[in-house]
């Protein structure tokens, strides 16, 4: 199972981190809005992401059973704006921006490394106190 932890959430959009392996990977997605379809981030839970393709998003992912969703893909995006609900993944976090940097490396390198199937847990970063 990836996990997908959000770091930040700003009014433009939310950051996170995927780590798959010893790599680490960012994230962009809308900001939370209540899961409204095409304009919110979706709920933190697990969801399975299968293999899917189109014209638009060749050799993506769709997350399953978004609750009150469909069609969200973990795709090539570099800003929220790219993005009506979806993941946009990136090598990493544009410096003090609320975007990410070389989606289409990291997407390449996600197909590369990950299988056709798997689960996906989304969450939030959570600090350990002594």
């Amino acid at each position: 199972m990836l996990t997908l932890t959000r770091f930040a959430y700003g009014s433009e959009a939310t950051l996170g981190r995927l780590r798959v392996g010893d790599r680490t990977f960012y994230t962009v997605e809308r900001p939370w809005l209540g899961n409204k379809p095409f304009e919110s981030c979706i709920p933190e839970g697990v969801y399975r992401c299968d293999p899917y393709s189109s014209a638009k998003y060749p050799n993506v992912w769709e997350l399953q059973e978004v609750p009150g969703r469909s069609k969200i893909l973990m795709h090539t995006a570099n800003y929220a704006s790219d993005v009506q609900g979806c993941i946009g993944i990136g090598t990493t976090q544009a410096p003090g921006g609320w975007w990410v940097i070389q989606s289409r490396k990291a997407m390449q390198e996600l197909r590369d490394m990950l299988p056709p199937e798997f689960e996906l847990n989304v969450t939030h970063f959570m600090p350990e106190y002594p």
